[in-house]
């Protein structure tokens, strides 16, 4: 965690910020370690406080010991207040921060200046250490596993919900502490929506089903989606698939550090272009994975991020077609010093006579 916070402080430092608020639970469980659901960090530069309620008391002292505690008897606000030195320069997060606690917190410091920062913590997160790529590394093999476990167990008359509930129980038989967003599971016409929700649906032969879930260990997130083949799907739906799954694997071999992210976006984008398919791209290559299943770096064309080594992302082209069905193929990347290691193993091409 010293590292950690020495990062954070050299950010503060160019910002020229005596103090720094901290109150999203990605930002405050990877500076500090804490868990609970309830929690505030005030870092100084020459102490960090870690601020939650009495029912965590125990727990902030174990995972935190690297911090002062504050265990709070009054309100969040107040006590953050009173740990900010008189005429200091905070920074604090803008997107968790609420608008009543800021102004409850100005109100009661003393000829203190607030400064909006960009997410120091999000974008320090950004370049993963050996510890969080290992935590990464068993949530993948997680979700891997339970994949390799559901394919025997679909059969004709199972629903999208059942297999949805199914493939999380799976994940969850091998250690996984939650799953790392809401299971994806789309059949037939319904796989043209991205991010469709399971219904009870049953599994339709001759069509595509895609399946997009994650594991979570110690914290850390998964991401895979396969777009399994049901039967023998018409011509045009094999066709989509083989061009995605193409498109996929060319843009995994262009992964570089050095390079924009928003390049493999555009590059993606070209490649559908060049089929007349660009149309039905419907959302960016990927995301950067880790505490939050969607963090920083964002690999879209408007991402301005440089790739770096350790730097953990998803490779996930989609072609969704109205009437027809969609098709996505996601892996989850690491950045190496000269390329990219896929992390997920499971087998991209799944065939199942229902």
């Amino acid at each position: 965690m010293n590292e950690r916070i020495k990062r954070l402080r050299e950010k503060m430092a160019e910002e020229k910020l005596s103090a720094y608020i901290i109150t999203s639970y990605e930002n405050y469980r990877y500076f500090s370690g804490f868990t609970g659901s309830n929690c505030a960090l005030v870092i100084l530069k020459d102490d960090c406080f870690a601020l939650t309620d009495g029912r965590y008391d125990i727990q902030i002292r174990e995972q935190a010991p690297g911090f002062s505690h504050v265990i709070i008897s009054r309100s969040m606000h107040e006590h953050i207040a009173e740990l900010i030195p008189c005429g200091a320069r905070v920074g604090y997060e803008t997107h968790t921060i609420t608008d009543f606690m800021l102004r409850n917190i100005k109100s009661q410091s003393e000829n203190s200046e607030f400064v909006p920062c960009p997410d120091f913590g999000e974008e320090i997160r950004a370049v993963k250490d050996d510890g969080e790529i290992s935590a990464i590394h068993r949530a993948v093999n997680c979700s891997d596993e339970a994949l390799a476990a559901l394919i025997p167990q679909i059969t004709r008359g199972m629903t999208e919900r059942q297999a949805a509930a199914l493939l999380e129980y799976e994940m969850a038989k091998r250690g996984s502490e939650k799953a790392a967003f809401s299971t994806i599971a789309a059949s037939g016409l319904h796989s043209a929506l991205p991010h469709a929700e399971p219904q009870n649906n049953e599994i339709a032969d001759n069509s595509l089903f895609t399946l997009d879930f994650g594991a979570t260990i110690n914290g850390y997130c998964s991401d895979i989606t396969r777009t399994l083949i049901i039967g023998n799907p018409a011509r045009e739906l094999q066709e989509l698939w083989e061009l995605v799954f193409d498109v996929q694997q060319k843009c995994i071999q262009r992964v570089t550090p050095g390079m924009r992210a928003s390049e493999l976006d555009e590059y993606q984008r070209s490649l559908f272009a060049e089929h007349g398919m660009e149309k039905h791209v419907m959302h960016s290559l990927g995301h950067g994975v880790g505490l939050a299943i969607h963090e920083a770096p964002t690999v879209s064309r408007r991402s301005d991020t440089i790739l770096q080594k350790n730097m953990v992302i998803t490779i996930e082209p989609g072609l969704y077609i109205e009437n027809l069905g969609g098709v996505r193929i996601e892996d989850t990347v690491l950045v190496t010093a000269d390329g990219a290691e896929v992390l997920t193993k499971a087998p991209h091409r799944i065939n199942i006579k229902l």
